[in-house]
């Protein structure tokens, strides 16, 4: 009985602390206040003082709130829950998660690829791909506070291309991309993002080493020495032409690099995702690793395994989320 008073207390001094936000307050619940509480130990979410405190819970029942209304959608096609993000606004998400420096249109994008003359041309493939039992891929990452999607997925990507090659799987350090590449002259800016070709650059001209010899702290720090450590050196990558063949096709080969329009994916828990809306702005790279005879793509990310199905997404066939508009493949 005390501890229902004590939560009663707690949700009208919340209440009172919002209540310019009328429409939020009259929807708060008991049950929500426990939802929030049992949400915040589970993550051990500290907080530097009272008022960032009742910010991140304002945010959280924001979010809450976002997360039933979808719910009752019997249209849709993919789950939401709460994760290590319900108290991220969405302009936070974006800062804080995503990649300042790769946010563009799909037509810049494009734009920049087409006189290139280095796209893959198409080869037959088959029905459906899924490359997540096959060996080649390292236990799901998780990139933290550091905007350092591009390095992971390069990582990645070569780890599975060595794998296929030689049957022996390693892990290549994020965090020596995330230190060295910039001062290396290359085009990336460590924790606030980077093209994936860049780090591709990078390793070509430098090697990669394995994580267990540098790995990776969550922010970027001083290059470090790297001149006595066994190194990868992928010798050629190439983009993809941006249609749905030719990417299926390059799938069918191992696991690729694809840059998306993550903002709307903070949320996610399973399903077929189809959520991003159409001005795409790509600003987050993740590993492509399969599809269903549906054509929808096995996405795989960096936020942990409690983010989406088991740290993997099913994303609707077709263009959705900008995810064939910068496609590059590892060739040697």
């Amino acid at each position: 009985m005390v501890k229902i008073s004590l939560i009663v207390i707690a949700l009208a001094a919340l209440i009172s602390q919002i209540q310019c936000q009328t429409n939020l307050a009259e929807q708060l619940t008991i049950s929500d206040l426990k939802t929030y509480n049992k949400w915040r130990s589970s993550y051990r979410r500290v907080f530097l003082n009272e008022d960032e405190e009742t910010y991140r819970q304002l945010v959280f029942f924001e979010n809450l709130q976002k997360l039933k209304t979808h719910e009752k959608n019997t249209e849709a096609t993919y789950t939401v829950s709460l994760n290590q993000f319900s108290d991220y606004s969405q302009e936070e998400f974006v800062q804080r998660i995503l990649n300042k420096h790769i946010s563009r249109s799909d037509a810049d994008i494009q734009k920049e690829q087409e006189p290139n003359g280095n796209l893959r041309k198409a080869v037959n493939y088959p029905t459906s791909v899924d490359w997540r039992n096959s060996g080649a891929l390292n236990p799901i990452q998780n990139q933290g506070q550091c905007g350092s999607c591009a390095a992971f997925g390069t990582a990645g990507v070569l780890e599975s291309f060595y794998y296929l090659k030689s049957k022996q799987l390693l892990k290549f350090s994020e965090q020596q991309l995330l230190d060295c590449a910039r001062q290396a002259g290359f085009d990336t800016y460590g924790c606030d993002g980077a093209w994936q070709q860049e780090y591709f650059k990078y390793a070509i001209k430098y090697g990669i080493v394995q994580g267990s010899s540098y790995p990776y702290v969550g922010y970027q720090t001083t290059c470090k020495n790297t001149s006595n450590l066994s190194k990868y050196f992928p010798q050629s990558f190439k983009f993809i032409n941006p249609n749905a063949s030719d990417v299926k096709a390059a799938i069918s080969q191992g696991p690729i690099s694809v840059t998306v329009d993550a903002s709307t994916w903070s949320s996610y828990s399973g399903g077929i995702f189809n959520g991003c809306n159409s001005n795409i702005q790509l600003n987050h790279a993740v590993i492509a690793v399969g599809y269903d005879t549906q054509g929808n793509y096995i996405i795989r990310n960096h936020w942990g395994t409690g983010w989406g199905e088991k740290g993997y997404m099913r994303l609707s066939a077709n263009n959705n989320c900008g995810v064939l508009t910068s496609v590059i493949q590892v060739l040697s």
